[in-house]
Formats: structure tokens, C-alpha cells, sequence
């Protein structure tokens, strides 16, 4: 709708200008100047509709950086219980790649959280053969079934 709007407005302009162009010509400059303003305000007021619609009809220039809305922050309890409930779905084990792809924190957010939960003795950690690191919660672990005392 802009690019037609605009280019309604260069033709208004062009054609201004050919009406001073031709009063010229007679000799009648009553109000040529005003005239010839008032004409290349409408050329430039449509040049610049019509270069806004290209604008937003193309995509982003490689260079120029796209801004998202932030995402609201986390409370430290909220991301605290975000990283427990992944543990329990889990069984009570999880690598830091598990928490990072369940809840909405980076790797190395998920990371930190972990090593800080292992220092305050809420966790322990394994390393497999592999190097990878499981922060086991033995409180989220599934429990043994209690043994039933045996009469002899």
C-alpha cells in the first residue's frame, strides 16, 4: 500500500512539475516557485514510501543484528527447581547436556548451576570412562523396595 502510495506521489510531483515547466514556458510565474517546492516535495515524499515498502519487504542485511526480546530472567529458586525436576525425570542422574536441552538455561549456565548444587552437598558427581560428568541426587534416585523380615 505504501509503494503505491508513493508512487502516486512522484506521479503527482512529475506532473507538478510539468504544469511550472509549461507556465514557464507562457510567461505566467505567478507562482512558479511555490510551485516547483510544493512538486519536489511530493517526488521525494513518494521516492521515500516507495523505498520504505522495499525496506520491509526484504531480509535482513547480513550484517545488521536481529534483537529478540530478552527473556525474562530466572530467580535462583526457579532455576534451581527447574534443574531438580530434569534430575527426577531422569531417575536422579543428569548430565549437564540433559538440563540444558530440558529447561530454557545455556550449557554453561546449566553447567554452573550444577558444579554450585555439587558444592553445597546436594549432589555428587560421577565421571564415566567416557569423561562425560552425571550429577547423581541421591534423594531424587529411585528407593529399594523395603525388605520384608524373614521368620525363621
Amino acid at each position: 500500500m505504501r509503494s503505491i502510495a508513493g508512487w502516486f506521489l512522484v506521479i503527482l510531483g512529475l506532473a507538478g512539475f510539468g504544469v511550472e515547466i509549461d507556465n514557464l514556458r507562457r510567461g505566467t510565474t505567478d507562482s512558479t516557485v511555490l510551485g516547483l517546492i510544493l512538486a519536489t516535495v511530493f517526488v521525494l515524499g513518494g521516492r521515500e514510501l516507495i523505498r520504505s515498502a522495499r525496506r520491509a519487504k526484504l531480509p535482513a542485511e547480513p550484517g545488521e543484528v536481529l534483537t529478540m526480546a530478552p527473556l525474562p530472567a530466572m530467580s535462583r529458586r526457579d532455576i534451581e527447581r527447574a534443574v531438580l525436576t530434569c534430575a527426577k525425570q531422569h531417575g536422579g542422574r543428569v548430565t549437564i547436556a540433559e538440563v540444558a536441552a530440558e529447561s530454557s538455561l545455556s550449557f554453561t549456565e546449566a553447567k554452573t548451576v550444577l558444579e554450585e548444587l555439587q558444592s553445597a552437598g546436594a549432589c555428587t558427581v560421577d565421571v564415566t570412562e567416557q569423561g562425560a560428568f552425571i550429577y547423581e541426587f541421591n534423594g531424587l534416585m529411585p528407593r529399594e523396595p523395603a525388605r520384608e523380615a524373614v521368620d525363621s
